[in-house]
């Protein structure tokens, strides 16, 4: 049965390995890595999630499942992790940026949005400034304490 909890330092190897492996950016990684989520099964690292937390908005993160893993419920039960920690750390909306997972968003509830309408905290991000191409679509939710 695989487990979702928070992540630990003798886990960011892992999570960077897991990451390299389905092509997502490490930057900015062990800057957030206190906001980080593991999912482990007998041993193996089968997914991550994060959050960068900017006042009272965040950008979701490193959301990645190994590829033996996908398509099991296991992205959506992250990102659920996700929302529900940042609904209790005060987070009133979570954005994103992605290249590949938009339908995966889209059925979480996240919509699409303009890069020029997120919240200016979250554009300082590196994610905004450097590590994601501006032809990431960008998407946000509003998180309302039930999440």
């Amino acid at each position: 049965m695989v487990e979702i909890t928070k992540a630990s330092e003798k886990d960011l190897e892992s999570v960077y390995s897991l990451l390299k492996l389905v092509d997502l950016p490490i930057d900015g990684v062990a800057d957030n890595f206190h906001n980080f989520f593991v999912a482990w099964e007998r041993n193996q690292l089968q997914g991550c999630a994060g959050v960068e937390v900017y006042e009272d908005v965040g950008l979701i993160r490193s959301v990645a499942v190994h590829p033996s893993f996908q398509s099991h419920g296991l992205g959506r039960k992250l990102v659920e992790t996700i929302q529900k920690f940042s609904t209790e750390k005060g987070l009133k909306e979570i954005y994103l940026l992605t290249e590949t997972a938009e339908k995966f968003f889209l059925k979480l509830n996240y919509i699409v949005i303009p890069r020029n309408e997120v919240n200016s905290r979250v554009k300082q991000s590196s994610e905004f400034t450097t590590v994601c191409p501006e032809s990431a679509i960008c998407m946000v939710k509003t998180l309302k304490g039930d999440e």
